[in-house]
């Protein structure tokens, strides 16, 4: 019997995002694979929560890459953004405040859906272009509403 082989596509993500007082946000993905390397916009939305710095867009934005990455086939991802908060919130590594919780599972379900699949802080020289970008982008759009 011939012994098949599941083959993963990997792909490394340096992710910055943005999101307006609404929650419509953009996030930035420079995505890495082993045949090249492509930046993508990825559209998300989050209900904005106070007192938490945007960790909902955070999560959001993780949530909506990670989505973007599987729908293109990918098994193994990697995704580095510059919030810290973020990362170490979807690696159990704090207790998530109740607020995020709903927001929490979303992203972490999505996460589930890799054959691995790692979320880490990144370094400014990664994510400072994308996060500015997206950034420029979110301002542009709501001037532009006004």
């Amino acid at each position: 019997m011939p012994q098949t082989t599941t083959r993963h596509r990997s792909a490394d993500a340096a992710v910055g995002y943005a999101a307006d007082r609404t929650g419509n946000g953009v996030a930035y993905a420079a995505i890495a694979t082993g045949t090249g390397r492509a930046v993508v916009k990825v559209p998300f939305g989050a209900v904005p929560l106070s007192a938490l710095d945007g960790r909902e867009f955070g999560y959001a934005a993780v949530a909506a890459v990670g989505s973007y990455l599987r729908s293109r086939g990918f098994t193994r991802i990697r995704i580095r953004l510059a919030d810290e908060g973020v990362a170490d919130d979807l690696n159990a590594r704090r207790t998530v405040p109740p607020a995020l919780a709903l927001a929490y599972v979303k992203t972490r379900c999505v996460l589930h859906g890799f054959a691995v699949a790692r979320v880490e802080r990144g370094e400014p020289i990664e994510t400072h272009d994308l996060e500015t970008r997206a950034r420029a982008e979110v301002a542009l759009r709501t001037s532009a509403a006004a």
